[in-house]
């Protein structure tokens, strides 16, 4: 992947008042990280979509910063609950010779003929695991295959998955990632027979302890 690059200014709108700078086509961001006090950064909008969707979180950005080219990763980028529009995103400055940990998306392949037949269903109880690697050497995904899996109540557990030479999982190896489960089938309701709905038709029955209509007007006319 050729090199991702962003420019970025210091900020002075803050907290509500970033709106403003939405409004402008600009990105409220921070960058923080090892050696550099947190600061409050400017992204163009368009240039940061451009960078975020080449490198996610996964891949090193060279952040351009008060005459500064600093190594970077793409993380927290909040989006609006409904527009899915980036609000905000922060920069973690990185060491290209130090290990990092990071989350890495996991993205399932393969099939199974009890999920195409919709008698069992992916349930991923894991989206993204955790790694340590080198910033260069952070996979772009974790690739969970289950198409040998042996059916419904079969699942892949982290030290299932295979390991690479560069990165290793920071995580609980017997720790679930995908499970094969049974499909919840919808409850179906059977209509009434014949003869209960020809009634309900005609009107409901009176409730227990209580006359039907015809005997209610035969006790009031006794009543006069």
């Amino acid at each position: 992947m050729d090199k991702i690059s962003l420019k970025a200014e210091k900020r002075e709108y803050l907290g509500k008042k970033s709106r403003k700078l939405r409004r402008l086509g600009v990105l409220p961001a921070n960058l923080f990280g090892k050696g550099i006090q947190s600061v409050s950064i400017k992204i163009n909008q368009n240039d940061f979509l451009n960078a975020f969707k080449q490198a996610k979180t996964t891949h090193v950005v060279y952040l351009k910063l008060d005459k500064e080219e600093l190594p970077v990763l793409i993380q927290n980028a909040q989006k609006h609950p409904i527009s899915r529009e980036i609000l905000h995103a922060d920069f973690r400055k990185i060491d290209l010779k130090e290990k990092v940990e990071t989350e890495v998306p996991v993205v399932v392949v393969g099939e199974l003929e009890v999920v195409k037949s919709g008698e069992a269903d992916i349930i991923t109880l894991r989206d993204h695991l955790l790694v340590e690697a080198l910033p260069t050497n952070i996979p772009d995904k974790i690739v969970v295959d289950i198409s040998k899996l042996g059916g419904i109540g079969a699942e892949v557990r982290v030290k299932d998955l295979p390991k690479g030479k560069d990165y290793e999982f920071i995580e609980d190896e017997d720790a679930s990632v995908v499970q094969i489960a049974e499909a919840k089938k919808e409850e179906i309701v059977a209509p009434p027979p014949a003869e209960e709905a020809e009634a309900a038709a005609e009107g409901a029955p009176a409730e227990a302890g209580e006359a039907a209509p015809e005997e209610k007007a035969t006790e009031e006319k006794k009543e006069e």
